[in-house]
């Protein structure tokens, strides 16, 4: 897939590539389809000039954009590995991380050396924080220098002796490291090949097929280089949730890929959508896709993946609307991807985008995704909660995620279920619902009372309507805050 887009770049240079949006709304061209190939050969041929062969490791903690997807298909066309950097990681955790990796150089731009330099108190307060970068390794700056920022790339290395584009590589060799969890005495990072991560690509791209070259908007690589290869410029979703509203609305993508939660900031600033919305990395329950297609999106549909396989199951708001049985229908196994739930129910998925192994372990051709879940008669993947959200109550064990999905009535925005102390090791179950906005509360607890008395012996002990913290990047409900502010406001239990 990434060869492809190298070659769909140069075939039509002129063309608009990646987008961005003005206070108004309207489209921007940010870099041609030609801009970008040049940027990327300017940056392999820096890397090579530095001494960097195929195998070699490089951080990188550049802004997604034309300049990362650049050194993302650089580091492609040489072979090198690169480790994604995460200033929401933590200093310490992010240093045993790429103590692990050990890269040979680190890649910034500019606005990530400021994390770790300058910038550090103001970056604390929106939970980014970088250590000195010089710790990790040499340093170079991608994309224009600020004072204090380490030398930047040569952009006019020589470029002969540096591999061509679709130069033959070892499809087994590792291609990206991803750190997805762990801590600082035993960090956790997925691995991926260069087979496994154009397999996941090339997914990507069968569900995105059959709709021309009309724009695409998301940020992510997994949008950015199938549209691209096909021919469609990508526009980066705007930051300013009111831009984003006017960005919808001048684009009309064909295709948008969004988070839930950036999904509901829309909606809740009277967004239109337009052709298929996509979602994912958090849970999207049926409410909320319906809530998109009611907004003019044709369909609706949320994408299951894992950093580990990406992605693993997909489906559409109507049939997702339509299963009535306990747990969260995230859809069919998309082609390839083989599923079952082991011994104590624990989904395992495998299949050609699996990542190959952790870093530092022995390769696994099955990953445990530590969700709980069910094939239905239809082969369907049901998930039934987080293993680790298991809430122990009355020697009773209760999966959150068989119950989460019947709270989301019309007028919540997202529901929770959570345990807190209740003493003597036992757990009391709340339900802590968030209400769209505008939502009239009475009214609202009276209809969460319906699928509140079908939970049987899970039925929850209080139901609290707060806002419900979120964490990360993509921003999923964040279940000890919940829990915590559960805690809070029901005080010791009696």
């Amino acid at each position: 897939m990434l060869d492809r887009l190298d070659h769909a770049l140069r075939s039509r240079p002129e063309r608009p590539a990646v987008l961005t949006a003005t206070r108004t709304g309207a489209p921007r061209v940010r870099a041609t389809r030609g801009e970008l190939a040049e940027l990327a050969d300017a940056f392999a041929a820096a890397l090579h000039a530095r001494g960097l062969r195929a195998g070699d490791t490089v951080g990188v903690a550049v802004r997604p954009g034309p300049r990362a997807l650049a050194v993302l298909l650089a580091l492609w066309r040489l072979g090198l590995r690169g480790a994604v950097l995460d200033p929401g990681a933590g200093p310490d955790v992010l240093r045993a991380r790429l103590a692990l990796a050990r890269p040979s150089l680190v890649l910034a731009d500019a606005a990530a050396q400021a994390v770790a330099g300058w910038a550090r108190p103001l970056a604390r307060r929106a939970r980014l924080a970088l250590p000195d970068l010089a710790e990790l390794g040499p340093v170079a700056t991608v994309g224009p220098r600020l004072p204090g920022c380490a030398p930047a790339l040569d952009p006019h290395a020589p470029r002969g002796g540096v591999p061509a584009p679709g130069a033959d590589l070892d499809g087994d060799a590792d291609a990206v490291i991803v750190f997805t969890s762990g801590t600082t005495s035993r960090p956790r990072a997925v691995v991926h090949t260069r087979a496994s991560l154009a397999a996941g690509m090339a997914t990507v791209s069968s569900l995105f097929d059959g709709q021309g070259d009309r724009p695409v908007l998301g940020g992510t690589f997994f949008v950015l280089v199938p549209a691209l290869t096909r021919g469609a410029p990508v526009a980066l979703p705007a930051g300013n949730t009111r831009v984003l509203a006017r960005q919808l609305h001048r684009l009309r993508p064909q295709d948008t890929y969004l988070t839930p939660p950036r999904l509901r900031d829309a909606l809740g600033a009277g967004a239109r959508f337009h052709g298929r919305v996509w979602t994912g990395s958090a849970p999207a329950g049926a409410g909320l896709l319906e809530r998109v297609r009611a907004a003019g999106a044709a369909e609706a549909w949320g994408v299951y993946a894992l950093t580990e396989l990406f992605p693993a199951a997909a489906v559409e708001s109507r049939e997702k609307s339509a299963f009535e049985e306990a747990g969260d229908l995230v859809g069919a196994p998309l082609p390839g991807v083989l599923a079952k739930p082991d011994a104590s129910g624990q989904l395992l998925l495998s299949g050609p985008a699996a990542r190959h192994r952790y870093l530092g372990e022995e390769p696994d051709a099955w990953v445990r995704t530590g969700d709980r879940a069910r094939l239905d008669g239809a082969g369907r993947i049901v998930l039934e909660g987080r293993s680790k959200d298991m809430v122990l109550r009355r020697a009773e064990n209760i999966y959150p995620g068989l119950y989460e999905p019947a709270l989301h009535v019309p007028g919540v925005e997202l529901a929770v279920l959570v345990g807190i102390p209740a003493g003597d090791g036992d757990e009391r179950l709340v339900a802590v619902v968030q209400p769209q906005r505008g939502a009239d509360e009475r009214a609202l607890r009276a209809a969460l009372s319906e699928p509140v008395g079908r939970m049987g012996t899970a039925r929850p002990d209080a139901l609290l309507l707060e806002r419900i913290p979120l964490s990360g990047r993509s921003r999923k409900p964040d279940r000890a805050a919940t829990a915590a502010l559960a805690a809070r406001r029901l005080g010791p239990a009696r």
